[in-house]
């Protein structure tokens, strides 16, 4: 099969909404960063890759754009292709008939040129990807016919005699004076310019003095390039350019007959192209960007295989890339951690002491899978991740003052769909449910949640302060949020047991809990009394 997209073996997604999860991961906040709220970019990160096979063709287009230093190139291509298609807006919104032809053979020379450096530099790359290999295989084909040669030539011989033309409005005396030079040697110039001539040109000029002496200010003595700014020209720049079609008319004859002879000449695949290219090109100026600010990336490895339980899914120096890019603007680092779901293991039950990063890392996970999905480098020093159909998340909301529902409704609301439908190997992230149900009903509500999405296939993790939740099926592993040998949260998820202790003493401290301050505040209270 030929080349049709850089995104996708099969057709894309069209019409897509934005995935729920955007919010819950601050995945929205991060697109903005990269995307800079382009929403022509934006879209592209708004839906998943077919198969599994669609994103390892992702990964590897974007690896070719890495490793061989294309981002150059393709800047300049998509460049280039802008300025075709403003050329072409201005082709079909311009009224004056005489200047369509001229915009036609402007905008095909733009085109024709753009795609065969393209070819070209692409041909001097190291490719690897099926993606780019079948795009320089359809360049060099489309770039060989006869009639994309034709195009090309017969384009830049236009422009350059058009380049080659200068217009002189000279104003004296309540007088303009319109000339045409042509800039070509001497010896290719006309040999029959005559007196005669010189007398036609006089003509031209003078009959414009009763309409320059109304709408020409005396102090005005220099014109715009008509082709060069806008679509629309004033009605004396119409009158200049019928002045330069008089004296070259076969320059404008010939643009005439190229327009005429092909009106439609874009191929539709090159124009998919152009727009595809900047979601990859956003993300990698943005990943440089942050790379200089010291934050590491890297490709995923992933396995052919699916999210089941007979794969390993691992990551060292994974981190929040939404908080990294907050923490950069203010100079702050971040905190990476490692983590691993081994064989048979598929869900992590994360619990631990408040403001410990156990909702930051379950964003960091998240945020691993989605950009492996999409097809980009993730925010982490090394990762092995396998493909998932989907990633599915429930984060704590408030109560809805519209539908006056309470908080714990709220959330079995949003959770219904997720388990009414069926959802084999997703990706499962939940953040604090069922917070304000009593600790018996929650344990109860929250082993039904996890023993649907095990029974499923899925992988995931659970905040929850329930440590109850780790035991309740051998597929689980309980993960906690460390302190450092003072009792201070270090910000780190480890496979180890949470030390109760050491977190209730944490919090004594920070809320001056502890026994000498209890008796100080009630001795004060009660007027210095010792207790």
């Amino acid at each position: 099969m030929g080349f049709e997209s850089l995104l996708d073996l099969k057709t894309p997604n069209k019409g897509v909404t934005r995935p729920a999860f955007f919010l819950d991961l601050n995945v929205d906040q991060i697109l903005e960063r990269i995307t800079k709220n382009d929403r022509g970019i934006l879209e592209y990160f708004e839906y998943f890759p077919l198969d599994a096979e669609c994103q390892g063709y992702r990964h590897a287009v974007y690896a070719d754009i890495k490793k061989n230093a294309l981002y150059d190139a393709l800047i300049k291509f998509t460049s280039d292709y802008n300025e075709f298609r403003d050329i072409e807006n201005k082709k079909k919104s311009t009224r004056i008939e005489l200047q369509k032809p001229v915009w036609h053979f402007w905008g095909m020379e733009i085109y024709t040129r753009c795609l065969s450096e393209l070819k070209k530099a692409l041909e001097d790359s190291a490719l690897d990807s099926g993606g780019f290999k079948s795009l320089s295989e359809l360049l060099a084909e489309y770039t060989g016919k006869p009639e994309f040669i034709g195009m090309a030539e017969k384009a830049l011989k236009l422009k350059e005699a058009l380049l080659s033309l200068t217009v002189i409005a000279s104003y004296e005396n309540g007088r303009i004076q319109v000339s045409v030079e042509d800039s070509k040697p001497a010896n290719e110039k006309d040999q029959d310019a005559t007196s005669e001539e010189d007398d036609d040109e006089w003509e031209d000029t003078a009959e414009y003095e009763d309409f320059l002496v109304k709408i020409c200010d005396a102090n005005e003595k220099e014109f715009v390039n008509p082709f060069a700014s806008t679509d629309e020209l004033t009605s004396f720049e119409q009158e200049i350019v019928k002045i330069v079609a008089k004296r070259n008319p076969e320059i404008f004859k010939e643009a005439e007959r190229l327009y005429k002879d092909i009106p439609v000449f874009e191929n539709g695949v090159f124009s998919r192209l152009a727009d595809e290219l900047r979601f990859y090109l956003s993300f990698f100026e943005f990943e440089q960007k942050m790379t200089n600010a010291g934050f590491c990336f890297t490709e995923p490895q992933t396995v052919s295989a699916k999210g089941t339980a007979d794969v390993r899914i691992t990551a060292t120096g994974l981190y929040d890339l939404a908080l990294a890019c907050v923490n950069n603007d203010k100079g702050k680092p971040v905190i990476s951690n490692d983590f691993s779901y081994e064989r048979n293991e598929l869900f992590f039950v994360l619990t631990g002491p408040n403001q410990g990063g156990k909702t930051t890392f379950a964003r960091s996970l998240g945020q691993l899978i989605y950009f492996t999905k999409i097809g980009l480098d993730v925010p982490a020093a090394s990762a092995e991740v396998p493909y998932f159909s989907d990633i599915l998340t429930h984060f704590s909301v408030e109560e809805s003052v519209e539908t006056g529902r309470g908080k714990l409704m709220e959330e079995l609301v949003r959770l219904s769909p997720m388990m009414k439908n069926s959802r084999d190997n997703a990706f499962i992230v939940i953040n604090e449910l069922f917070t304000t149900a009593a600790n018996y009903d929650a344990i109860i509500m929250g082993q039904n949640v996890l023993k649907h999405f095990l029974d499923e296939g899925c992988h995931g993790i659970y905040v929850t302060h329930l440590r109850e939740l780790c035991d309740i099926d051998d597929r689980i592993v309980g993960l906690s949020a460390q302190l450092d040998e003072n009792g201070k949260q270090n910000f780190k998820i480890q496979k180890k047991s949470v030390d109760y202790e050491g977190c209730a003493r944490n919090q004594v401290e920070k809320y001056g809990l502890g026994y000498e301050k209890l008796v100080g505040r009630l001795e004060h209270l009660i007027g210095g009394s010792s207790l």
